[in-house]
């Protein structure tokens, strides 16, 4: 098979293309590949998991020798890299800095990849990321606007226009469920105040069910939708609650920027199920104008290569990416 992020080790290389190493680093595995950047298609793909309790020296080590990996192979292919893309799971600035910590520490990945492999390194969110592969060869390429929204183990979005992810005034426009939301309590004693992304993520959702019916879910939401397909009251509460949170907070989203289509990506967001059909019944029931209702609502075309791919389309430092050029 050919096309958009699928492997095929026996496409030729193209003369005059384009070919870059994508890294996904996230927080249970690292999956990488060398990625055409005309056309989407990933070979050498390669996957392994993340060594968090390592450390960052570590983790950055199994970076630098994955992409090596990769690199001797696309030379001997004449495909020769031009630079290293990397995706990570943290903020990043608009110069490709990392500046948080909440997975790992590798604030200096780009500089030492660079040093390790003598090869232009940069670095983007994750989810920015994702977004940029939809719109380029994905689920968003038809689309002017869309709002890119990954659920899985956390909950972040990349808002799109005109094929380019708006990074924000400083890089950090990726957030809607992180921080606590206050509202008050229905015997008008206070408020209450949860945060959305501890109740309704797919890490979320696996300490809700642990702590209602006291068992872990062995292969986490995949097992709460088949204990609620066998009718178990528990896995179902807390697929529906979870599924109401962010189908509320998603139409908000749509109530605000207006899209074009929203886009779900992540292991959670691309799921089928109960989870999937209450999401979207949530989310279109608080729209409030009526003629968003009917807003389409995709799966991620590129599933697992999205962040490879992406990561791969990652803007080198200096380069403005949230310039939106509007047309009447």
């Amino acid at each position: 098979m050919t096309g958009r992020g699928i492997e095929e080790s026996s496409i030729p290389a193209r003369q005059g293309a384009d070919y870059r190493i994508g890294i996904d680093l996230g927080g249970t595995k690292i999956a990488a590949g060398l990625v055409d950047i005309e056309t989407g298609a990933v070979t050498h793909f390669r996957r392994r998991p993340t060594p968090v309790e390592a450390g960052p020296a570590a983790i950055i080590r199994d970076v630098a020798d994955i992409a090596a990996e990769i690199i001797a192979l696309a030379n001997a292919e004449d495909r020769v890299p031009t630079s290293i893309g990397i995706a990570v799971p943290e903020l990043v600035d608009l110069e490709g800095r990392v500046c948080s910590d909440w997975n790992f520490s590798i604030e200096t990945i780009r500089t030492q990849v660079e040093n390790m492999l003598g090869i232009p390194a940069m670095v983007d969110s994750d989810v920015r990321a994702a977004a940029h592969a939809e719109a380029r060869f994905g689920a968003g390429a038809l689309h002017r606007s869309f709002v890119y929204v990954s659920l899985g183990t956390g909950m972040s979005y990349s808002l799109v226009i005109d094929g380019q992810p708006w990074s924000g005034a400083n890089g950090f426009a990726i957030h809607f469920a992180s921080s606590p939301l206050a509202l008050p309590k229905e015997d008008d004693t206070g408020l209450t105040i949860a945060n959305a992304e501890d109740f309704a993520s797919g890490k979320g959702m696996q300490l809700s069910f642990a702590r209602r019916s006291g068992l872990a879910p062995e292969d986490g939401v995949r097992t709460l939708e088949s204990l609620s397909a066998e009718g178990d009251p528990v896995s179902t509460r807390v697929i529906d609650e979870a599924a109401e949170v962010t189908g509320r907070l998603m139409a908000q989203m749509v109530n605000m920027i207006d899209p074009e289509a929203v886009v779900l990506g992540g292991g959670l967001g691309c799921s089928t199920g109960r989870y999937r059909t209450k999401l979207e019944q949530y989310m279109r029931e608080n729209i409030w104008a009526e003629r968003c209702r009917s807003i389409p609502l995709l799966h991620a075309a590129l599933g697992e290569n999205a962040g490879v791919v992406g990561a791969a389309l990652a803007t080198p430092p200096g380069n403005s990416r949230q310039t939106i050029r509007v047309t009447a």
